[in-house]
């Protein structure tokens, strides 16, 4: 999996899951679509300016530069990424911090079908659903809807319905995967997020074209990339620890026995 890619796929994947339901509900008519929620913070947008001072990898082969950021990525232990995609489904903005422990906590968007909170360990799922989400996950099972009331769903990793935890497995992979299947060239330094940047223009191996962003402060990261298809990734706390406190007992359905009920 390469960063043009990384975004694009996981959409696919959060998105696939709004179809479980409606093979494994009762029969009856499909809920109205649910309106878009208000945006959220989950902005990917990585403003450059041209005015900042490089700090040295300016002056590197854009193959070293990349070489370097997969380095540290691979020994990076937390990420938090902020998110914006578009798919044929639905556009989808996420926030989300996860570690490589598996852990993972953040918010997702999708236009059209509501708002939930992911909470992800290495071996369970927790979503929370807003009241349009809900409808999106159960299109034509009111009455199993209906239970969830504001509580969270908990399923295994290996449940269907983990796509939705999937998108958290992006801010890492990311880290480790830029380069690998593209060439381009150093287009000049700027700021992101209020570090210093060596701007960088890529094209995928498919001939998608990709603007990222490596930290030209302390160690070379990712600290943005956009594609011209995909989205937009911004990254941010760096190696900062990712605590999950799985929700109350009495606040958790399981998700496989309301799809069933």
């Amino acid at each position: 999996m390469r960063t043009n890619r990384l975004l694009a796929v996981t959409v696919l994947s959060v998105l696939g899951v709004t179809g479980l339901t409606a093979c494994n509900s009762d029969e009856g008519d499909a809920a109205p679509a649910a309106s878009a929620p208000a945006a959220t913070s989950a902005s990917a947008s990585a403003s450059a300016s041209p005015v900042a001072k490089g700090g040295g990898l300016e002056k590197l082969p854009v193959e070293d530069i990349l070489k370097k950021t997969q380095a540290v990525g691979a020994k990076l232990t937390s990420v938090k990424l902020t998110a914006k995609a578009d798919a044929p489904e639905g556009k989808m903005d996420a926030v989300v911090s996860a570690d490589s422990a598996g852990n993972c906590a953040g918010t997702l968007v999708i236009e059209g079908q509501g708002k939930a909170e992911i909470l992800r360990t290495s071996e369970k799922v927790w979503v929370k659903p807003d009241a349009a989400f809900l409808k999106t996950l159960f299109p034509q099972n009111a009455a199993a809807a209906a239970k969830v009331g504001g509580k969270w769903l908990v399923s295994t990793k290996t449940d269907e319905v983990s796509g939705l935890g999937e998108f958290c497995d992006t801010a890492l992979e990311a880290q480790k995967e830029v380069g690998k299947e593209e060439t381009g060239t150093v287009s000049g330094t700027g700021t992101v997020g209020g570090v210093q940047a060596v701007l960088l223009k890529l094209k995928s191996a498919d001939g998608e074209d990709i603007e990222a962003a490596v930290a030209n402060e302390g160690e070379p990261y990712l600290l943005s990339a956009k594609t011209s298809d995909s989205g937009e990734m911004q990254f941010s706390d760096f190696d900062k620890p990712v605590k999950v406190t799985p929700p109350a007992a009495d606040q958790v359905l399981d998700f496989g026995t309301l799809l069933a009920s």
